[in-house]
This record gives C-alpha cells, sequence and structure tokens, in this order.
C-alpha cells in the first residue's frame, strides 16, 4: 500500500515538474534565441529537420547535444574574480553520445563557475536522457540573471523570475517561549 501511495506522490511530483517546463519553456526558447542569434546566425538552423522547423522543436530536442549551452557560454568573457578559463570553449561537434555529454557538462562546469547556486544546476542525465527538464530551465534562468549581471551590454534579457534583493524579516520568538 505505502508502495502504491509513493508512486502517487512521484508521478504527481513529476507532473507538476512536466507541467511548470511546458509553461516556461517558450521564455527559455525566446531568450535563447534573443541572446544566441546575433552572434550565431545559422546556429538554430542547423537543428531544424527537413520536416520540423525549430521552432516547432521541444527545447529538450535544441538542447541535447550541448552546442546551444556552449554557444551560449561562450558570450561569456567575464568568469568573476577567477583566473580559469571558461569550459564551454571546449565544445566539440559530435554525434557521439558521450561527446554531447561531455559538451553539457562544460555548461555545467561554468554555471559553477560564474556562481549559479548549486540547488539550482541541473544534472546531465537530466537533459541528456531527459529526466528532469523543468530543473534545466530553472539552471538557464539562474544563469541568465548572472551573466546579466555580469555583462549587461552581451545578455540584455533575463529568463524567469528577477532575484529578490529584499529580505522578509525573521518574526521574533513569542515572549512566552523567550527563555
Amino acid at each position: 500500500m505505502t508502495t502504491k501511495k509513493n508512486a502517487t506522490l512521484d508521478t504527481d511530483l513529476s507532473d507538476s515538474r512536466t507541467q511548470r517546463y511546458l509553461a516556461i519553456q517558450p521564455d527559455i526558447k525566446r531568450y535563447l534565441e534573443y541572446t544566441l542569434l546575433p552572434h550565431h546566425t545559422d546556429l538554430f538552423q542547423k537543428q531544424s529537420t527537413p520536416t520540423t522547423p525549430y521552432q516547432e522543436l521541444d527545447l529538450a530536442e535544441l538542447l541535447h547535444d550541448g552546442e546551444i549551452l556552449c554557444k551560449l557560454g561562450q558570450l561569456v568573457s567575464e568568469l568573476g574574480e577567477t583566473k580559469v578559463q571558461n569550459p564551454t570553449l571546449r565544445f566539440k561537434s559530435s554525434r557521439m553520445a558521450f561527446v554531447q555529454m561531455e559538451n553539457i557538462s562544460w555548461f555545467i562546469q561554468l554555471c559553477h563557475l560564474i556562481g549559479v547556486p548549486q540547488d539550482e544546476i541541473f544534472q546531465t542525465v537530466d537533459l541528456f536522457e531527459r529526466k528532469d527538464m523543468y530543473q534545466v530551465c530553472v539552471t538557464i534562468m539562474s544563469f541568465s540573471r548572472i551573466v546579466h549581471e555580469l555583462q549587461p551590454t552581451v545578455f540584455k534579457e533575463v529568463v524567469g523570475p528577477k532575484k529578490s534583493k529584499v529580505r522578509p524579516s525573521v518574526p521574533s520568538k513569542p515572549r512566552s517561549l523567550r527563555s
């Protein structure tokens, strides 16, 4: 009986994340196009198939090989205070799965370097095996906020919710509970 409840909870959580992914996907695609097209005019056309233009492709299909993520990462020239080379410069175009996964991992490394919070970074399998596409979107949203602060002339837009500047006040302990 517990297994059935857990399965239902897992299914509900998965469905919820899928719905959120489907809702935010168009905004993420628009952000990627707006940011990358001035620098890489044919990047999205390469993703098209004879029967399907890239605009109709799912975000997972567009990002699957890591090329778009690496091209996005290559626009970052300021890595904060680190003197490390941008890992997305190691991008290799390939149809081999391990190279595509490596490309995705270069973007993830860049996210770590620029300060994307660990809990907002997806894992390679989340994208490559389409396990959690909403987490991929969360990473791109966080990435967009951070790079917009680093290089507002290159990354003119931010996708997703804006980061809150004001922290809510923490309520004080009731007098009866104070020691």
